[in-house]
């Protein structure tokens, strides 16, 4: 509860930052732009979310699927709202993952099990994410659309090759046997020196015989080519959704040349070189990269709005709802 207090405080105390920078020149112009949103595109926008959610869990649903037949669609939606939430108040967006593993071992599957099915989802995510990034890379630079600076490109480079290793780390520990033992002995045999974990070799017993397990199970990412396929599809397909957002509200205020195409290929940047900044939520660098690749279309205090109703829309609703929703199930327990 600390934790979640403590980064609750500090995306607070960020976003306020952010929102006079953003506010402090045109405060008045701003909120009337954004009050005054079409509310046609807003809700063109909202349905574009909720089907972004919708596809987001299908294939979390497909590989936890494969270990669990009793999991229902429902309870994956419930899930992935309440990761919405721990996502979003943790920094680089660590909270979610074990959050999942939890529920889903409340719901009787094995942590080996769990935490495979959050691997093989965490790594089809990762392996669409950056297929998306190089056909946003590949269009820029044949039709030369966005003119970035230098901090732009900076993160661009710093935005491929942090995911590049994320996907290559996430391979390695998925199906490579002898790399999982080697960590967990390293991990166990630090904290036994630090008197946090007791009887070492019992413990190291314990999670190489859990490593076994997932290592067994990881060849299913595979060997599941069917499963493996379908969620890269389905992965595509929401962050095609998601990367549609910009557009939509950008035509709630009134911006005409800003088209999809220009939507796709700055919001595919955005989320690759913004979602490892070390800050809950990302705050600060999604914006600076919003900001940075939006502000090529949109010139004037109009791309502000967008900015603070994209946020809104991908984030603060997000992360507020999960943690309702959470909470809610909590007390009823």
């Amino acid at each position: 509860m600390k934790h979640r207090l403590r980064n609750s405080l500090i995306i607070l105390f960020i976003t306020i930052i952010m929102l006079y920078f953003l506010l402090k020149d045109h405060f008045n112009e701003i909120i009337e732009i954004i009050s005054k949103a079409s509310f046609p595109w807003i809700l063109v926008a909202i349905i574009i979310y909720l089907i972004y959610f919708i596809t987001d869990t299908i294939p979390f649903y497909i590989f936890t699927k494969n270990y669990n037949k009793d999991i229902s669609f429902k309870f994956m939606l419930y899930l992935n709202s309440i990761t919405k939430f721990f996502n979003g108040i943790t920094p680089l967006a660590t909270g979610g993952q074990p959050m999942q593993i939890y529920e889903l071992r409340k719901k009787g599957t094995s942590t080996a099990n769990s935490t495979n099915a959050v691997t093989q989802f965490y790594i089809v995510f990762q392996i669409s994410l950056v297929l998306w990034a190089f056909i946003a890379l590949f269009f820029d630079k044949v039709f030369h659309i966005i003119e970035m600076n230098t901090g732009l490109t900076i993160f661009t480079i710093l935005g491929f090759l942090l995911n590049g290793i994320v996907l290559i780390f996430l391979f390695i520990i998925s199906f490579n046997k002898s790399f999982n033992k080697g960590l967990v002995r390293t991990i166990i045999s630090f904290l036994a020196k630090i008197k946090i974990v007791r009887e070492k070799e019992k413990q190291i017993d314990k999670w190489n015989n859990t490593c076994e397990e997932f290592y067994n199970n990881s060849k299913l990412l595979l060997s599941n080519k069917t499963s493996f396929f379908a969620g890269i599809l389905f992965q595509m397909i929401t962050l095609t959704f998601y990367h549609l957002l910009p557009f939509a509200l950008a035509k709630s205020v009134g911006v005409t040349n800003f088209t999809i195409y220009h939507s796709i290929i700055c919001s595919a940047y955005i989320y690759l070189t913004g979602c490892y900044i070390p800050i809950p939520g990302s705050t600060g660098g999604m914006e600076y990269v919003f900001l940075g690749f939006v502000g090529t279309f949109i010139t004037d205090y109009r791309l502000n709005a967008v900015l603070l109703l994209w946020r809104a829309l991908t984030y603060y609703i997000p992360t507020i709802m999960g943690g309702i929703i959470y909470n809610i199930k909590s007390l009823k327990k």
